[in-house]
């Protein structure tokens, strides 16, 4: 049986789990299991590949063979993810994943220009990346702390847990008072 949540904190499996044909097989896994040849038609990729990809992701604890049938003379194994929840973050000091965590929040100014905002963007940028340092930080430690618990939360939906693991984490950010000044100045910031 998979986790509910399972926190990666492993700088290369974070950068595996983020190559773009990964990321859609973990998608894909996170609602039913699949055999590679069905995963290979939903991408458009060969079966070779898609193994190739599975390989990987089964190295790295992410997902695994959950049960096989047979089909003629083939054995079908049906792959799943090893948790239902992976929480990772950018922001483990690891100067790739930190870049990585900054070109994502890039995006974000320039749909705040696009609405009529004005503002400095280093200033801005500098001052949502300390934010979102700050709350991966509080999310991994909630995170680790439910995955340690796992049993206490088995009734409980995983769309339930994660919204739970956001609302502690923002519980924290509200305790912590160089986020709460650091929330302030993007209020300061980033107004029409």
């Amino acid at each position: 049986m998979s986790k509910k949540v399972k926190v990666i904190t492993d700088p290369k499996v974070i950068k595996l789990m983020l190559e773009d044909t990964r990321r859609k097989i973990l998608q894909l896994l996170r609602n039913r299991e699949m055999t590679i040849s069905q995963l290979s038609e939903i991408l458009g990729k060969t079966p070779q590949t898609v193994y190739h990809h599975i390989e990987k992701l089964k190295e790295a604890g992410l997902v695994e063979v959950k049960r096989t049938e047979m089909k003629g003379n083939l054995v079908e194994k049906y792959y799943g993810r090893t948790a239902d929840a992976f929480y990772i973050n950018l922001y483990l000091g690891d100067e790739e994943l930190r870049y990585l965590a900054r070109s994502r929040l890039k995006t974000k100014l320039d749909i705040f220009k696009a609405l009529g905002y004005k503002f400095d963007d280093e200033e801005l940028l500098n001052t949502m990346d300390k934010i979102l340092e700050k709350e991966h930080e509080y999310k991994m430690k909630i995170s680790k702390e439910i995955e340690e618990k796992e049993e206490l939360l088995k009734d409980f939906s995983n769309e339930d847990i994660i919204h739970a693991i956001e609302w502690l984490s923002m519980a924290e950010l509200g305790r912590d008072e160089e986020a709460l000044k650091l929330l302030k100045k993007l209020g300061e910031i980033l107004k029409k």
